[in-house]
Order: structure tokens, then sequence, then C-alpha cells
């Protein structure tokens, strides 16, 4: 496969790879949404190559990525960063032989949900911070601002009610993935479960992570789960999370088809999420959440 001239130039200036000559690489494109990702095989080498995607970066500073990505790495979290050039928002880890990626389906299994759970309250007692703080409404807004379409806007003023009852008792912020949809949990061939792509990374409130993989499960599947890892008091503010989670996809997706984004997942995740958050906002419950977070 021949890349783009900026990630065939890897091959020539990156000691790692350029130890092989470039007849000598195997490249294998994995996909994604809005990165370019690359399985690079050699003898003896099998590597990922991360390397940014353009729309992403009208909202995304990728600089922080690579410094993420290690840092979470020596935790135990991920895999292991091999080289990573900053400035660019590339970097290349070691291929998880045997791996997979989990799916919606893997996140209905509680015991599969308990340890997507731990893993991630492993990340957010962790002694790291990211350079970057997010927020709820800070990210619906910047999305926004890229894609300003009346059915957003709406719904982005539905849920002042929301943003306001948060803006009461914030918690303290934990360094989150901010992205953990199954597809970036990888179960390892050793059983080992570990999180790719940090580039949304940031200091959060953990609810954010925690709403994220239980988006669509039913309340009595997880309730509990959650729970007993942030306290039953601050229920309301975590359903308020799930809510507003909704939104923040949505938007994201619309600032991606704007973008001229043609990936064909994307406006059927749109209208779910509008859905979704539409029965979230007629639920009765709905009031009562405002009035406890």
């Amino acid at each position: 496969m021949i890349l783009h001239d900026e990630i065939e130039n890897l091959f020539r200036t990156v000691p790692l790879l350029a130890a092989v000559p470039r007849g000598q690489w195997r490249v294998t494109h994995l996909g994604g949404i809005t990165n370019r990702s690359y399985r690079l095989q050699s003898t003896g080498l099998d590597l990922v190559l991360r390397w940014p995607g353009a729309s992403a970066s009208r909202y995304l500073d990728r600089s922080a990525e690579p410094a993420n990505a290690r840092a979470v790495a020596d935790l135990g979290l991920a895999p292991r960063v091999l080289a990573a050039e900053p400035a660019q928002g590339w970097y290349i880890t070691a291929y998880e032989t045997g791996a997979r990626p989990l799916g919606s389906a893997d996140f209905a299994q509680r015991e599969i949900l308990a340890e997507a759970i731990g893993l991630l309250t492993r990340l957010h007692r962790a002694a790291i911070r990211f350079p970057f703080q997010q927020g709820l409404f800070q990210a619906i807004d910047l999305y926004l601002d890229l894609a300003p379409t009346p059915r957003m806007l709406d719904l982005r003023q539905r849920l002042d009610p929301v943003r306001s009852s948060l803006a009461r008792h914030p918690l303290p912020l934990s360094p989150c993935h901010i992205d953990p949809n199954p597809a970036n949990f990888l179960r390892c061939a050793d059983g080992r479960l570990q999180l790719i792509d940090w580039e949304f990374a940031a200091m959060e409130e953990p609810l954010w992570d925690l709403a994220a993989i239980t988006m669509d499960a039913e309340k009595a599947a997880h309730e509990d789960l959650i729970s007993a890892v942030i306290g039953a008091a601050q229920m309301p503010r975590f359903e308020l999370y799930k809510t507003s989670l909704n939104l923040v996809a949505a938007s994201w997706c619309e600032a991606e088809i704007v973008a001229g984004n043609d990936s064909p997942e994307l406006v059927a995740l749109r209208d779910q999420r509008i859905l979704r958050l539409e029965q979230r906002l007629a639920d009765p419950h709905h009031v009562i959440w405002l009035q406890q977070a």
C-alpha cells in the first residue's frame, strides 16, 4: 500500500521504521471515522501507526495525544508507545496480536461492563494529569460553532436547565478518556482489557466516561455498578451526564458531516443520539434529576 507523502516519509525518518527497507513493510489500513490508523508489519515487527485525520484538527489539539497515550501505557491501561511526533500528532504503538475490539453486545454483558468500569476507574484514580480540560457544554458549543444547524441549536437551548443544574455542585476533575465507546476497548489475547485512541483525553468529572459506556444500557442493568463507584447521591448528576452526552455525540456528528466527512456511520449515529436525547428529556425522572443533581 502506497501512503500519503507525509506518512511515507516516516519510513525514511523514524529510526524504528527506517531500520527496515520500505519494500519489506506490509501496510494494512485499519479504518477510523476521523483518524487514519495503519498496521505496519515486517519480520519481527508488528506495529500500529495512528495518523490524525484532517477534519478533527478543527476541534482537537493533536499535540497532546502521544503524551496522553504514553502516560496511560505506563499504567498498563494502553498499548506501549514506541515512537511519536507531538508536533504532527502521530504515534506508533505495538500491535496487540490476537486482540479484538469490543462491541455493543459486549457492554450488554454485565461482567464485561463491570470490567470496563473498573478499567476506567483505575484511570480516574491515577496520579496523572492530561494537559487539557473538557466539559459537556464546552464540547457541545464547540461543535455547534462549527455546525450551527437549527435542529442542534434548538436541542442545545432545551438543555440549558441541565447546564444550570450541573453547574451547582461540580465534582473534582480526573484524567478521563472522553471517548470510551466499545471499539476503543481491546480484549487482548491474554485476557487483559486495554483502551486505545487518546485524542480526546482530558481532565473531566469521571461521570463523563461512566455515563458514556452506559448510555444505551437499561438503568437496572448498571445502576448498582455505577453507584458502587460514585455513591448513590451522585446518581442524578450521572443521569444528566448521560442525557447531555447524546447531544455531545449528535453535535460532533453534525460538525463532521458539515465538514464533508462522508462516513456512512455519522448520519445514523447522529439520528440515533437525537432520538435518545428526546426520549430522555421526555422521561418523567428528568425533572427529578434536575432538582437533585
